[in-house]
């Protein structure tokens, strides 16, 4: 009897934690699917940015390239200003050289002179010195002898040894005045060389300059090439726009895609409730079409010519990139709708 009574209890204890086991999934279960309403619903009422080529898109494409377009200009001109500025630089630069050019060429020609003159002097010094120790004795005798006085005596003496003197004081002024001469030259020589390299850095600076403007100018020519591109496009998109624009919608982009029909209740058609559900929990029917999230995202407004408008609601494992799957409501739809290219607007929220 006990055991019966032990066989029961484990029995109704088992009993009751597979039921708590299984109301244990069932509560997992619903918090997993509110998860996924909440998520899709999030996912529909905030879709991610569309990347559709949109009118506002191109305007603010063509608007950024106007800035590159008058930013590359003022580039430009800023660029020949400085051209100009570098030519009237290396212009002042080279009639400074030529200036300088004639300076030393007359330092040069007055060093030499002086040099002239030096070597002549000492010349002439080495004469009168050699002569006077030759001949000196002789030529103090006879002063000595036709002197009147010792005064006259005295005075010739004087004379005879001022004049050797003031040719060694001229020899030395005129060494000096070529000192000064060199030391001239040799600052006359250092700024010419500084002025060449000064120029031949401006030279430089100015090939770079020009260097500069050539390619800014190539590029301001690719700029305005795109600018043109999109504008020619915004044109033609904004044309097509108003040769579809339906009433009380606004399109504002297009994508060139590829478009497929799907069968609502399934391909077996077995679904006659139509409870077909899609990926962001609505009920399939025409009007929702399916799309890959990462070309145009889940919970964006379209409008299709022929078909009209729609919601990318779904996804498929066939529809990657510019692909679209548009449901319709029966078999005859879907064949007739076939395969083909299309214009897929997008509308304005």
């Amino acid at each position: 009897m006990i055991e019966k009574y032990i066989k029961i209890s484990k029995k109704n204890s088992d009993n009751k934690n597979s039921c708590n086991y299984k109301f244990i999934l069932r509560k997992i279960s619903v918090l997993i699917f509110i998860a996924f309403l909440v998520s899709t619903a999030v996912q529909f009422s905030c879709p991610k940015e569309v990347s559709a080529t949109t009118l506002r898109e191109l305007g603010n494409e063509i608007a950024k390239l106007g800035g590159d377009e008058e930013k590359l200009l003022e580039d430009i001109i800023a660029s020949e200003t400085a051209v100009k500025l570098k030519r009237n630089e290396i212009e002042s630069l080279n009639e400074k050289l030529d200036s300088f050019e004639i300076q030393l060429k007359g330092l040069y020609k007055k060093t030499d002179e002086l040099k002239q003159r030096i070597d002549d002097k000492i010349g002439l010094l080495t004469k009168r010195i050699i002569f006077a120790y030759k001949y000196g004795n002789n030529d103090i005798a006879k002063i000595m002898i036709g002197a009147r006085d010792i005064n006259e005596v005295v005075n010739s003496l004087y004379l005879f040894k001022n004049i050797m003197r003031r040719d060694a004081e001229i020899i030395e002024e005129l060494r000096l005045e070529k000192e000064e001469y060199g030391r001239i030259l040799r600052k006359s020589e250092e700024k010419k060389r500084e002025i060449e390299a000064l120029k031949e850095k401006i030279e430089i600076e100015n090939q770079e300059l020009l260097e500069n403007i050539e390619y800014n100018k190539l590029l301001l020519e690719q700029v305005k090439g795109e600018k043109s591109e999109l504008q020619t496009l915004l044109s033609e998109i904004r044309k097509r726009i108003a040769k579809v624009q339906p009433q009380g919608l606004t399109l504002i982009g297009e994508w060139d895609m590829v478009a497929t029909a799907y069968y609502a209740y399934g391909s077996g058609g077995n679904d006659i409730n139509g409870n077909s559900i899609t990926a962001i929990g609505l009920r399939a029917r025409k009007g929702i079409v399916a799309v890959d999230p990462k070309f145009i995202p889940l919970g964006t407004r379209i409008y299709i010519q022929g078909y009209g408008e729609a919601l990318a609601a779904d996804t498929g494992g066939w529809i990657k990139g510019n692909r679209i799957d548009l449901c319709f409501e029966s078999l005859e739809e879907c064949f007739r709708y076939g395969r083909r290219k299309i214009r897929v607007y997008l509308v304005e929220d």
